[in-house]
């Protein structure tokens, strides 16, 4: 696996650029350069984008911020030699305004956490319970369910696409000379045209096929796993043993969550939750490891998930606490 990941590092590179730029707006030196960067690489304006979107979700970014960045005292900046012509802005001044502003941008990625980073990474993204279908450059379609995110980075041999959370169904467009890849962590689903749906669980991934056919591989190792997932089969990924799980499927049940339904058939009551957080504004707490290891077979709608949850906890004593809004508990009863 590479040490870093150059999309990452770009992004790196346009959040320097934005702090630098915006710091120091008259800086005519600095602008063309920041210009020449944004005009060497067509991916350039792309990571700029995605760096300005930080900002907006931090609260930072206006059409300009330059007058919210911080004021450094007269006392620490350098003092100015008369000169004929108008003197420019003191380089300790913008160093250190820069050094804050630097400061105050790293404290808010840290802030933000996972969805910061999921947002810098990804090229559509969904907010809860939003449902939503997109076109990709090639022509294929996807469906990304509610909390799910994709990046997808297409070249003239390659077509590729990294679920980085949830859940999406593709419809690929044919394209033999130019495969069709998605990564989901750990696996890599290759085709030249079919539809499928990837599932990128806490516990598992699963591959499911609705017609053609896929390959599926171990991203880092490259072991095959399957090399031909056909209509009405999926694969189920353990992320803790490594072992996959290739078993047969009706089509109607591939697709449910984009019927509102989640479907359950003697399936592990824990995982299941897992299933139903994505569609739920806070934290899900199950307090009971053996309430968790409970078999459950149903199907619940998710567009109504706190019934789902209780529906699921029931019939084995348990129940649905709701602290807040946000913060719900599942617990055996006592």
């Amino acid at each position: 696996m590479p040490q870093a990941d150059p999309r990452q590092a770009r992004m790196d590179v346009a959040l320097d650029w934005l702090l630098r730029t915006r710091q120091a707006p008259d800086d005519a030196r600095l602008q063309a350069a920041f210009s020449a960067w944004q005009a060497a690489d067509p991916e350039n304006p792309e990571a700029l984008r995605k760096a300005e979107r930080i900002w907006r979700l931090t609260g930072q970014l206006a059409p300009s911020t330059t007058a919210k960045w911080p004021v450094v005292p007269p006392s620490v900046a350098a003092p100015v030699t008369p000169a004929a012509s108008p003197p420019s802005r003191p380089r300790r001044r913008r160093v250190l305004g820069w050094a804050i502003g630097s400061a105050l941008a790293a404290c808010l990625v840290l802030g933000l956490g996972p969805r910061l980073n999921l947002t810098l990474q990804a090229d559509y993204q969904t907010a809860q319970n939003e449902r939503r279908e997109l076109q990709l450059p090639d022509g294929s379609q996807v469906v990304l369910d509610s909390g799910s995110a994709i990046a997808v980075d297409f070249s003239e041999t390659r077509r590729d696409v990294r679920l980085l959370s949830g859940q999406a169904f593709f419809e690929v467009k044919p394209d033999p000379s130019k495969p069709f890849h998605v990564q989901a962590q750990e696996l890599e689903v290759t085709v030249t045209g079919t539809a499928f749906n990837v599932d990128l669980a806490s516990r598992s991934i699963a591959v499911a096929v609705l017609h053609g056919s896929v390959k599926v591989s171990r991203g880092a190792s490259q072991q095959l796993l399957s090399p031909g997932l056909t209509l009405g089969q999926q694969l189920q990924f353990d992320r803790a043993s490594g072992q996959a799980l290739i078993q047969n499927l009706p089509p109607q049940r591939m697709t449910a969550w984009r019927n509102g339904q989640l479907v359950a058939d003697n399936a592990r009551l824990g995982d299941m939750v897992d299933q139903l957080r994505r569609y739920l504004p806070g934290t899900v707490v199950l307090r009971d490891p053996q309430l968790a290891d409970r078999r459950i077979t149903g199907v619940y709608d998710i567009a109504n998930p706190q019934a789902a949850l209780r529906a699921m906890v029931q019939p084995y004593g348990g129940r649905l606490e709701s602290w807040t809004p946000y913060l719900l508990l599942l617990s055996k009863a006592q």
